[in-house]
This record gives C-alpha cells, structure tokens and sequence, in this order.
C-alpha cells in the first residue's frame, strides 16, 4: 500500500465517501455501503449535556431506522458522528460513534472502522476520467444521440486495455437505463458509484430528462414555466469556462429557449461546494443589506487561500495587522513555534492540536499549522454569524437555473440510478464553513462550505 493511501485510510470512517464498502470480519456477503457521514453538532464542539445530545441524534434518526451504537455513550459524551449505511438487503442502518467533544483539528482519526467489519479496499477513485471536460471539449450543443457518441468514444478510448475497462459496458448501460425512462439496476456499477453519481450524473441527468422524460420533482412545473410540455429534441451545451461554476450544462429547447443546469448528488456527503462561485452572484444590493456577510463570501472565494482566511480573521477580531504582518515574516520552512513573532498566533497555534507525530513529519511546517489555526477560528464564529447566512442564502438563491439531482442506490455490486429536478433552484438551510482543505502539513485550496 502505498504512503499516501495508508494516511487516507488512518483517517477512518469519516473520509468515506458515498457508495464504500465495509465487510464483515465474519461474512464476506455482509457489506455495508457508505450513504452520509453526519456529525453533532455541526459548528460547536458539543452540546451542553449528553441529555441535549441524545435529543438531537432522536431527531435526526428515522424513528424506525436502526441504529446501532459503535461505543458506549456516557455522561461525559456531548458530540456524536453518524454514518449512515444500507446493508446487503438494501435496508438502512444509522452508527452512532459518541464523542467526548468535536477537537478543533476535525473528527479524522476518531473513528478508525464500524465494529466488526473492514473497510473494502480497492473502490474506484474520482480519478477515473469520466467528467464531461474528460470526454466532451467544446461547448457546442450537441443533441443527445450526439452526447452518447461522444460520451462513449471518450470512455472506450481512455479506458480500453485500463483496470478500468469493464466501466464501458457499465456506462452503456447507465445511459441506456437513463434514455429508457427507468431506474433499471446497473450491472457491476459498484466499484463506479461515486463517478457515476458526481461527474456521469452531469452528462446522464440531462438524458434522463430529455430522452428518458424524467418527471421526478418539480419537472412538471419547470416544464410549465417555460411554456413545454416535454424537453424531447433539446440539445445540450457543456460550458467550459470555470467562469461558470454554478451551472454545468445548458439545454437548449426545440423553441430556443436556453435552460442553465445544475447537477447534484443526492443527499451528497462528498467534497464541499466552493465559495468563488457564490462571490459572483453576490448583487449591489445584497452588499448593502448585507455588509458583513458579503466581505466574507468575497474574501474567502476570492482572495487567495492565504490572505482570504487572515483578511477575515483580522475583520472578525481574532488577529489584527501586526499578526497579519508577523506571519508574512515567518520562514515558510520554519517548524519553530519561537521563530512567529506574534503571541496571538502563538496562542492560536499551541491551541490547534495536531495527529500524534504530525510535528515530527518531513512535511509539518509551522506557517501552515498556523493559518489553519486561523482558519479553525474563523469558522465556527462564521457560522454562527446571521448576516454571512443570509447573505449566503441571497446569493445561492440569486439565479435562474435547474438543479438536476441525481439520486444513487447500491446494492452488492449493482447501482441504480434516478433523477429528479429542483425548480426554482431554491436554496435554504443553514450554510456552514468546512474545513477539509487547511492541515498543518499543507494546505489544498480555499475553503469550502456545505448546506445544512
């Protein structure tokens, strides 16, 4: 195994991703697939007593769900992360891991495996060339026969004589399932479910509704908003430029009309969304209502990775310019607390805690233990701020496209696929920071946020 693949399987059941698989120690035909990992509270390190914690984790689990504990809760216990699993016949499960308190370096490591059972190595990565900027390069509109040729040549060329070759019929397959209007099992899609879902769902979800007249959710009323009784004969664009980080494809109707698509993984519990897209929707007017909540969206999603965190912190109060400057004068190859010339980083870095022998790597490096020190500050007072809610809210709501969801199900080595549609593309809930990209051994873009 190698070195980078060991760190990511330490980091334990939370940095699954949906569609992975746990086998039994007992029996190989008993697997549990990864839906959503869910963690209580979100945005604090814990609820006021294990009384409070129990409540929310009542709420949050199905009544008749079944849930099963993966450790012994006592009074002690405030903070809980919930993995939600389907068994081998296709039933949910809901483990609870029970948690003294949320650490301020996130719940990575925390939870090592599901008791009694082992993580199924060998899942395809979302590495696997199938985005529609890996098949289809121009942003001509093409009608969907032209899609699927494209589509296919793409897949055949890329993964013919590849590990990955039994994804071509698994794509066949996907499309024709999407183009016949059913949600008709995949056979073999297993190892392919989070590409299928994330980057396939971006190109299928278009077929589906075109060809396969998806009517899931709110279709008949988008239908009826542009004056149609059905998409048959649209074509499709995919746009290219990053620009356009909100929408993945256009449809272009019979009549003309362009309808901008947004794709989504139902019930997602992957990679958090990015703030620069918001920054770009963000109005005049939201500016003035929301002062506040719109610098932060602004300075987080466009700023660079380095100076967005710092400008909001000094704006929030947490740091001021001379820490801002101290920072700018640290060694960036310096593992020496003493070399930062700034007892407020000091402190902020002393109270960042670190994985055992983090501080002993080849690759620890004391400016980025600091900023995501920073980083882990800034947030939880973020998300508890009204204004950057509800400034957020403004801005995702602040469009005029359709959300195309793509709702995946696993069973053993089978997937199916549906799809349904959002419109308007509503947004609500609570938007919240995650920090899944600030570590003290580096740092992999800016910050990302979730809707809860």
């Amino acid at each position: 195994m190698r070195a980078e693949e060991i760190i990511f399987e330490s980091r334990g059941v939370t940095a699954r991703a949906s569609g992975e698989q746990y086998i039994s120690d007992l029996d190989p035909n008993d697997i549990l697939t990864i839906q959503n990992i869910d963690v209580l509270p979100d945005g604090s390190a814990g609820y006021g007593s294990y009384e409070e914690l129990e409540a929310a984790l009542t709420n949050a689990i199905p009544n008749k769900g079944k849930r099963v504990d993966d450790n012994n809760p006592n009074n002690g216990m405030t903070a809980a992360i919930i993995a939600t699993v389907i068994d081998s016949n296709n039933q949910p499960q809901y483990w609870v891991r029970y948690l003294k308190s949320i650490p301020a370096t996130g719940v990575h490591t925390l939870w090592k495996t599901l008791r009694g059972y082992k993580y199924a190595q060998g899942k395809a990565k979302e590495s696997v060339p199938i985005k529609p900027s890996d098949l289809i390069t121009d942003e001509n509109y093409r009608s969907t026969d032209q899609i699927v040729s494209d589509v296919m040549t793409g897949v055949n060329s890329q993964m013919k004589g590849t590990e990955y070759e039994n994804l071509i019929g698994v794509m066949e397959d996907a499309i024709k399932s999407a183009r016949s209007g059913q949600v008709a099992p995949i056979k073999g899609g297993g190892p392919y479910f989070n590409v299928l879902q994330k980057y396939g769902g971006e190109y299928l979800g278009p077929l589906a509704i075109i060809d396969g007249d998806f009517k899931g959710g709110d279709t008949e009323e988008m239908l009826q908003a542009f004056g149609l009784r059905t998409l048959k004969g649209s074509t499709v664009s995919f746009p290219q430029d990053k620009a356009m980080e909100l929408i993945d494809s256009i449809i272009q109707t019979p009549d003309g009309q362009k309808i901008q698509i947004s794709s989504k993984i139902s019930k997602s519990g992957g990679a958090a969304s990015s703030l620069s897209g918001i920054a770009k929707q963000i109005t005049p007017e939201m500016e003035q209502e929301y002062p506040l909540g719109t610098r932060i969206i602004k300075l987080l999603g466009t700023e660079s990775a380095v100076n967005g965190p710092l400008k909001v912190a000094r704006e929030l109060g947490i740091i001021d310019q001379n820490d801002i400057i101290a920072l700018s004068k640290l060694d960036q190859t310096s593992k020496n607390i003493n070399d930062l010339q700034s007892d407020q980083l000091k402190k902020l870095t002393q109270a960042q805690g670190v994985a055992k022998g983090t501080t002993e790597r080849g690759d620890y490096r004391l400016f980025w233990h600091t900023l995501t020190a920073v980083m882990n500050a800034v947030i939880p007072i973020v998300n508890a701020n009204e204004e950057f809610k509800q400034a957020m809210l403004a801005a995702l709501n602040n469009n005029n496209y359709v959300q195309i969801v793509t709702k995946g199900k696993q069973t053993g080595d089978d997937v199916s696929l549906d799809y349904y549609t959002k419109f308007p593309a509503v947004f609500s809930g609570a938007p919240q920071l995650k920090n899944k990209t600030y570590f003290a051994t580096g740092q992999k873009g800016r910050i990302g946020f979730k809707m809860k």
